[in-house]
């Protein structure tokens, strides 16, 4: 994984006193032999956690400690991913990383990581505004990023545009906030957004979402997906229709990066989530230690283009 390991750095610089981390590094490698850490996931199965997982995975080859990875095959399994946190912590880790799928859903669970002592990293989903039973969260402000994907939709398509939005599960913020960000953005511009509906970060369901919204409405120049799978499953539906759009997905994952070279997406905005996966366990390692970090770091975002694509693509390899 190339720049990895300057992106976290220079996150970390830029974030946590770096007498933390140094901390951190000594105590693990002289106390834990194997100290565990429990990283939960919203799934394992999609090429974007999986990239998590894979900074994570690098992290705790670097620090000497033991993983315990748990995820649900999909990201709508709540119910699953809540057993799989209480599982985790009956393990007794020396600290969680942490993405709640549904985060109210997770309140009892993250009070119960509290009333055991052991430090929570959020990474890529924050809690409820208000809720703050957990140490740190690290990812994209989602909004913002949604925003900025759709600013780019509308300098490439112009005005008096028709434009369809694509989100994930109700109730997932992650995926919420970027559709509110393009909506604010379309609207801003006056761009007619003719339908939102969720995929529920799933491309077959978003391809049957793309094709049903196309009996409906026939034309779209514009479709914002919250995520690269969705954004690929709602492609195949306009290519098979044979309606031509620009398409934006939320993610910068492999196959999409790919897609934009050949023509196919127009976008990704790109998230880092080896990064989060990198400094999430690295974190977890630091509060273990009795150390304490900044309540939130931003991980960053980058609008891919296809001048950009195969910068982005050699990037992943």
């Amino acid at each position: 994984m190339k720049k990895i390991g300057l992106l976290f750095l220079i996150i970390a610089l830029l974030m946590v006193p770096a007498t933390l981390f140094s901390r951190g590094t000594q105590e693990s490698a002289k106390d834990s032999g194997k100290m565990k850490i429990a990283v939960v996931l919203k799934t394992l199965s999609s090429e974007y956690w999986q990239r998590v997982v894979s900074g994570a995975d690098e992290a705790a080859a670097h620090y000497g400690v033991e993983l315990i990875k748990l995820g649900p095959p999909t990201e709508d399994a709540i119910e699953q991913q809540i057993n799989m946190v209480q599982d985790a912590l009956a393990q007794n880790p020396a600290a969680l990383v942490f993405s709640p799928s549904q985060p109210p859903t997770a309140v009892n669970v993250m009070d119960s990581a509290k009333a055991k002592g052991i430090p929570v990293v959020l990474v890529d989903t924050p809690m409820p505004d208000g809720y703050a039973n957990y140490a740190t969260f690290i990812g994209t402000e989602n909004y913002a990023a949604g925003k900025l994907g759709a600013e780019a939709l509308i300098k490439a398509v112009g005005p008096g545009a028709k434009a369809i939005i694509i989100e994930g599960a109700p109730g997932n913020p992650t995926t919420t906030q970027r559709a509110d960000g393009a909506q604010a953005a379309f609207q801003a511009a006056g761009i007619t957004v003719l339908a939102r509906q969720p995929g529920y970060s799933d491309r077959e369901r978003a391809y049957t979402v793309m094709q049903n919204l196309l009996q409906t409405h026939g034309s779209v120049n514009i479709v914002f997906a919250s995520n690269d799978e969705m954004a690929l499953g709602a492609l195949r539906a306009l290519q098979q229709a044979g309606v031509k759009a620009a398409v934006m997905g939320t993610d910068g994952n492999k196959e999409a990066l790919e897609s934009i070279l050949a023509d196919g997406l127009f976008a990704s905005v790109a998230q880092k989530p080896e990064a989060m996966g990198y400094l999430g366990v690295e974190i977890a390692i630091t509060l273990a230690n009795g150390g304490t970090v900044e309540k939130r770091i931003d991980s960053g975002v980058d609008v891919i283009v296809k001048e950009t694509a195969q910068a982005a693509l050699d990037n992943l390899k």
